[in-house]
This record gives structure tokens, sequence and C-alpha cells, in this order.
């Protein structure tokens, strides 16, 4: 057994999060699954990472234990277990048995017990072991060939404790962990410990005196209150450290605990009438006589590609070298430490695929030029393509061990890791060609962009900085002379205190701090006109004004002087749900958009290259017409395809009226309407952005719906067909899997909004990144053409003076032609010196 891998699982408690870090998901006969999903994609990670030889399921017997029968009021007054819970542990425990997965319980005592004794056991007879639990009470047995996996956030993050970071944490070693729980108590379990000891005592207590023992041996030595908390309640907490005591004496058959063969038949059977597809696809046991262990992610078959690790140092994107890299193929190992020697080891290639770790890094150390884009292989996309949600889509990240692997080691790894990846983007249409013909070849236009920069006129944004400075000094007067006092104005309580007790103005909502001062409670006051408008309007202006110098103007001035006036943000491809870009260090997506400092803002950022001008473009109403061609509605096309105006069309929908009698008001109604609606806007939400009581605004969104038919199946269909797939997916095959979604449980429509949007905010998303491609491709990058800046729906080049004309009918050609919808891609263009004009 020496030289083993175990993996032990607290079922209950793994069951217990999943449920509580998903929202509701059900099966098609109403069935809760979140439960389900969750536990198993966690128990999924933890078997990809850990690879064991040997894992079992422990979960807790029914009835009391011999705790209940020492102390019982043991657990007293905790909740009963929800039925959406209760119902699913069976099926969890079902579905292990179908994979062949040993599942053990032990009336009379609890799962830790039992884990706690077979992780013992199991070290004694030198098998390393890994306890997947969140139950801190586990940590105890922590030791030599013991180590405890604790989720995280959500269902894919977890935390590796070992003996080491045990005592780098908690300042003790694991063995004192039952004197910590018995001091401190356990709410949930009822466990008492000291009254009046918090963790920050229990801890230096622990750290001075060693253990129980130790500390009631040195009571004398400890401050009076302190010592008379201890000496009332010895009794108690000796009692509190038998309860968390776990037995872990008792020998077990480790044996016992090898995987059986599964029925791979009635797993998937079982899984299809759950509408848990994703699951049948990733944990299906293998056929009669196969190897019941998961596959090793470090070995592997040999590799038909070469794996290219550079380990490159410095700031991104500018400041990047090498220091060196190793190539590793199916015949050979090259390193080397030069870029001209890992270009020409990447060129002799010839037309062998090259798999990259983070192929964007890459780029922006060696350049564009490095190996065509159809021989690149990318780690770092294909993890992210696959958990668009999740983070951490880096090798070092995403595989387990990277850090303390040779570079051999790591190429291997890598390669192991890619082919699952491949395997998985394989079982969905379209994923895999979404890479190789999207998002890898727009890995070079966005570095280009970004190294190429744009221009900042640092002394008019140092002018801006000072007078935007010397308002908020102005505001900060005006409010002490009207209020007859100087307070901090960042400071909501020292705000509250001003308006609702020195100024009397009539008071809002109240949190658990104290008033609420919030935006809307103070447009609430300035709307209510003289004498309350006053002070509340000058916040407003005040709180704007803070944020537009501390979030926009202050990053725009540190960004811009690290170099000669250029600004080279970053363009991250792989960080939204929905295939979107993320603009960083400065964000220039999020500029502000309205008013006369936001256009003073926007003045000072120009193209890059003297003598250039701005040319932008941007779609116009693409996540409606994409809808259009999702949902087929006949009345959507029709309008799209005449080129009339949507909003003004919708409006005589809604309201019964002849378009050309349509208000700016019903527009406007008409705007919120169409676009609220695809991003899940309730009656609720409704009711409240127009000021309209709920019933009515139900009664809109209803005559919407009766309009627009085509709409309404779309929508409804759409988030059944997530459901039941348990992934979102665009018009090109991005996908977004559900169970990965990080949404609160408290709010049951977060999946559905994401269901319903994700393929139309997606779908316009990679439409955009094929207009990026296409116009790279032609305009060279060589070239005094290029892209500066992309906002989601526009895209912003910049062109020689005079020749801004051919640029924009250029540019509005390719967006247009980025995509067959059935309704037709219209953008508008503009051109000018600056950001403010375009």
């Amino acid at each position: 057994m020496e030289g083993k891998k175990l993996l032990l699982v607290d079922g209950h408690g793994l069951a217990f999060r999943a449920f509580y870090a998903l929202p509701e998901l059900t099966a098609p006969d109403g069935t809760p699954t979140n439960a389900l999903v969750g536990f198993f994609n966690m128990l999924q990670k933890a078997l990809e990472d850990w690879t064991p030889d040997m894992w079992a399921v422990i979960f807790d017997a029914p009835g009391p234990t011999f705790r209940h029968e020492a102390y019982p009021d043991y657990k007293a007054g905790r909740k009963p277990t929800p039925p959406e819970l209760k119902v699913q542990v069976p099926i969890i425990s079902e579905l292990l048995g179908l994979m062949g997965v040993p599942v053990v319980t032990r009336p009379g005592v609890e799962a830790d017990d039992v884990l706690a004794s077979f992780g013992c056991s199991a070290a004694r007879e030198g098998v390393e072991t890994l306890i997947l639990s969140s139950d801190k009470d586990i940590l105890q047995i922590l030791g030599p060939g013991v180590s405890v996996l604790r989720p995280g956030r959500g269902v894919s993050s977890f935390k590796l404790m070992d003996d080491q970071n045990f005592r780098e944490e908690f300042g003790f070693p694991p063995s004192a962990m039952t004197d910590y729980l018995a001091l401190l108590g356990d709410a949930a379990d009822n466990v008492p410990g000291v009254p009046g000891v918090g963790d920050k005592t229990a801890k230096k207590l622990l750290a001075d005196h060693g253990d129980l023992d130790g500390i009631y041996a040195g009571l004398d030595s400890l401050k009076p209150a302190l010592r008379k908390k201890l000496e009332e309640n010895r009794e108690q907490a000796y009692r509190s450290k038998e309860l968390v005591t776990l037995l872990c004496e008792e020998e077990e058959n480790v044996n016992g605990l090898l995987p059986a063969d599964g029925s791979r038949e009635e797993f998937l059977s079982r899984c299809k009438a759950l509408g848990l597809q994703k699951l049948a696809e990733s944990m299906a046991p293998p056929e009669k006589g196969g190897d019941g262990r998961p596959r090793s992610r470090v070995g592997g078959g040999p590799m038909d590609y070469y794996v290219f690790l550079p380990e490159i140092e410095g700031k991104y994107p500018m400041g990047l070298t090498l220091k060196s890299f190793t190539l590793a193929g199916p015949s050979e190992t090259r390193t080397g430490a030069a870029p001209a020697e890992a270009l020409e080891a990447l060129a002799s290639r010839g037309g062998e695929s090259v798999l990259f770790p983070d192929y964007k890094t890459a780029v922006a150390c060696f350049g564009s030029g490095l190996i065509p884009a159809a021989r690149v292989m990318d780690f770092k996309t294909a993890h992210y393509l696959l958990h668009p949600d999740g983070s951490g889509h880096d090798p070092r990240e995403a595989l387990s061990g990277y850090e303390g692997l040779s570079f051999g080691e790591r190429a291997r790894l890598i390669s192991s890791g890619y082919r699952e990846l491949a395997e998985k983007m394989g079982r969905y249409d379209r994923l895999g060609s979404l890479m190789k013909e999207t998002d890898i070849p727009l890995i070079p236009v966005l570095v280009d962009m970004e190294k190429n920069g744009i221009g900042c006129d640092i002394a008019s944004l140092q002018t801006l900085a000072t007078d935007l400075s010397e308002r908020l000094a102005g505001i900060e007067e005006e409010i002490a002379h009207k209020g007859g006092e100087r307070i901090n104005l960042n400071s909501p309580k020292q705000v509250a205190w001003l308006l609702f007790e020195k100024l009397g103005l009539p008071a809002g909502k109240k949190t658990k701090t104290g008033y609420s001062t919030d935006i809307s409670v103070l447009e609430g006051l300035s709307a209510m006109g003289a004498p309350f408008d006053e002070v509340p309007s000058l916040l407003i202006e005040y709180r704007e004004l803070a944020k537009m110098l501390s979030g926009f103007v202050h990053p725009l001035e540190k960004y811009a002087g690290e170099g000669s006036g250029i600004i080279h943000g970053v363009f991250e491809p792989a960080v939204t749900g929905t295939g979107r870009l993320s603009s960083r260090d400065p964000n220039l997506q999020n500029l502000p958009s309205y008013g006369e400092w936001s256009v003073r803002i926007k003045k000072c950022l120009h193209p890059a290259a003297p003598g250039n001008v701005f040319v932008s473009a941007d779609y116009s109403q693409i996540e409606l017409r994409v809808l259009a061609h999702l949902s087929g509605d006949e009345r959507l096309l029709e309008a799209f395809a005449q080129g009339r105006d949507i909003h003004r069309e919708t409006a005589s929908w809604v309201f019964s009226t002849d378009p050309a009698m349509v208000t700016g008001e019903l527009r406007r109604v008409a705007k919120m309407i169409n676009f609220g609606l695809l991003y899940g806007m309730s009656s609720f939400g409704l009711a409240q952005r127009l000021g309209i009581g709920r019933a009515e605004a139900s009664d809109i969104i209803e005559r919407y719906f009766k309009a627009l038919p085509g709409v309404k199946n779309y929508l409804e269909k759409s988030y059944e067909d997530a459901k039941r797939r348990g992934f979102a997916a665009t018009l090109s095959g991005r996908i977004r899997p559900l169970d990965e979604v990080p949404v609160s449980p408290r709010d049951r429509d977060a999946l559905r909004r994401v269901a319903v949007n994700t393929p139309i905010q997606g779908t316009a998303a990679d439409i955009a990144r094929k207009a990026m491609i296409d116009f790279a491709a032609a305009f060279p990058s060589s070239g005094r053409v290029r892209l500066a800046l992309q906002v989601h729906d526009s895209l912003v080049c910049e062109c020689p003076r005079g020749e801004e004309e051919n640029v924009r009918r250029s540019l509005e050609k390719i967006m247009e032609g980025a995509a067959a919808l059935a309704t037709p891609l219209k953008v508008e263009s503009k051109t000018g010196e600056s950001l403010a004009e375009v």
C-alpha cells in the first residue's frame, strides 16, 4: 500500500456546501439538482488534481451518535435540513454507487470520525491521504501524509491545508485544534466552549501554553478577567474538547476503498433522466473491466506536437524579457536563453503545431510573427473557453503541482492537461473551431493594439486634475457654509448626521449601520426642491467628481506618465463570462459618457502617432439585431430590414399608436423595455425605473410580448434549453456552463438572466472579435492604419489625416460583413482628433 494515494470525501458536508453555493436547478421532472451539480463539480476537480489510486465518500448515518448520549444538547437548535437538499443526498449516493465508488456510513458515529479513522489508518500504512471537507474539526488529524482540501467560494475553488500552512495560519500545531475548538466552542454543533474567549485569545493561549492542560496549569500568569472565565468554565472546556475530538484509533481496511466496476449504462440513463448531460459526459464510469481510476494529468501518451515554455519576466505588455525557454516535442527537447534562439527553434518546426501555456504573453514578448495562428494551441485560451466564469486559466493555477516540476515535467503536464481540455471541447459543437478561427487569431491583434497604445495629453490631464480638485474643495466649502459644520464628505456616517440630524431633512431608508445616504436617497432629497435640495445636490456633484478624479483622471495620469505620453492599456480576451473583452491598466472601456468633465477627459486622449486622426464605428443596436435573428420574430425582422427606428416601432406596438405620433418619452420607455428584457428586467425593475405601479409595469411587459410573440418564445426556450444542456451558448458556439456562474443563491432569477442574455450579448461579442481580426488582416500592423481601442460594440482605429474617409468606408464594410444574420448589421461612424469627437 505504501506510495498509494487516497481521497476521502465528506459526503454530507460537500452536498450541503454545493446546495448553498448554487442557485436553484431542477431536473425535467422538477427534482432539485443544484446540490448534485455542485457536489460532482467539486469532486471532479479534486479527482483531476489529485488522481488517487483509491477513494471513497463518507456520509453521516441516520440517528444519534455517542456524542448525543454523552451530551444530550449536542447539535440542539440546529435547523432541519431543507427538503430540497434532503431529496438530493440519496441521489448523490446512488450515482456514486453506479460509478463504482465506495460509499461508507457507520451508525453511532459521525462522518468526520470515519474520515479521521480511515485517514489515520492510511497514514500508518504509508498511504498519502487527501480529505475533501470544509469541516474545521477534521484539521486536527493533519500531519505527515494527511492533508485537507477545503472548498472555497462557489464550487470551483479550493484551499489545501497541510501541517505547515496550518501552523502558519493558526500559530500552533494541528494536534492542538481540539484545544482551540474547546476554547472557542462551535455554535453550529452547540459545543459551548469558554464564553468570552474568541479566536485571537484562543490562538495566543495555545501559542503560549501548548494545549488545554498547559493553559489551566498556567492560570496564574493570565490577566484576572481571562483567568476568571477559564476557571468558571473549566468543566465545560474539557467537555467541549471531548465533543470535538475525532475517533482515529481504530484500524480500517483501506484496501476496501479500491474502486469497483461501475454500471456505465445505468449511470448514463440516470443522468439523462435528471437532465445532467455534463455530468454524464465527464463522470461516467469506464466499461466493465476498465481501470476505475481517474487518468493522471502528468505523462500520458507521446506528444505529437511541441510545447513551448518560455520563462518571461517583467511588466506586461511593454517591459517583458525572456530569461530562458524550453521546447519539448516528440523527438527532442531544446533549451536556450536568447529570443533569436527561441524564434529559430519555433520556425524550425515546419508544419507542426506548437502548444503555449499563455500565447498572449509570448506574443507580447516576441512579437506577432511567432508562428502561424493555424498551428498555435493555447492552454490558457482552451481553459477559458471551457470555464469562462472561472479564474486561474494559466497552467500555474489550473494544474496542480506545476510549480514544483522541472521544465520537461511541466511540458508533459501541460500537454496532458491540454489533451483533457481538447477532449472536453470536442463534446461541444464548434467550440474547437471558435478557438482556432477567432480566439487565437485575435490575440496578436490585441497585442498590437496594446503596444501601439493611445496618446495622452499629460499637460491637459494635469490641468483637468487641478480643476477637479479645486471644484471639490469649493463644494466642501459650500456644504460647510450651508450646513454650518465642516465634515468628512467621504464618510456616510457623517453625511447622514449632517443631513438628517443637523439639517433635519426627511430621513430615508435605514441600514444596520445607520441611515442610508446612497445616490437614490440623495436624488430623492434633491428632487424635493427648496429648501431640501441644496446640500443633497452638492453631495451628488461631489461624489460624481470625486469618482471622476480617482477613478479616471488619476489612473490615466499614472499610466500615461510611465512612458512618453502613450497609454499601453491591457485588453483581456479571457476574463468575462460572455466573451466580451475586458480592459485594465487603465480601464479604457468605461470612460464617463456625459457632461463637461467627461468631454474634457476624452479630449486628452488622441491617436498615438503624430498626424493621425481617429475613425470610430459603432454597431447600431447589435444586441436587438441578434435577438431578431435568434428569435425569428417577424415584426422585429421586418422593422430592421426596412431600416425603421426600432424603439419608435416598439412604442407604437406596445402603446397602440401610430409611429409618427410616438413622443420622445414613449420612445425612451420602449428603449428601456427593449434592452431591459434582454437582461432579465422584471416588472418590479421596470416599475422602479419608470416610477409607475408594478401592475402597470406588468401590463406593459405583457403587451410587449403579445406584440412580439417570437421574442417571448425565444426567451422561454433559451432558458429551458440552457437548463437541459447545462450551459448557454452563442451563435458561434461559445459556451457558458450555468453551474459555474457566480450568482447569489438568494437571486432565484439570476441563472434565467444569464441563460437568456449570454447567447445575445455573447454573439455580439463574437461578432466584434471577428471584425477586429478582419480589420487587422485588411490593414497589417506595419502600416499607419491600426486599431486603437475596442469598447464592446464599437471599434476605434487611427489613420493618417487625409485617409480617414477611405478608412471609414473600409471599417464600416468590415464590421457590417463580420456575420451573416437574418437582419442586416449596421454601423455608425465618426472621425475626430480625440476620443471626445468620436
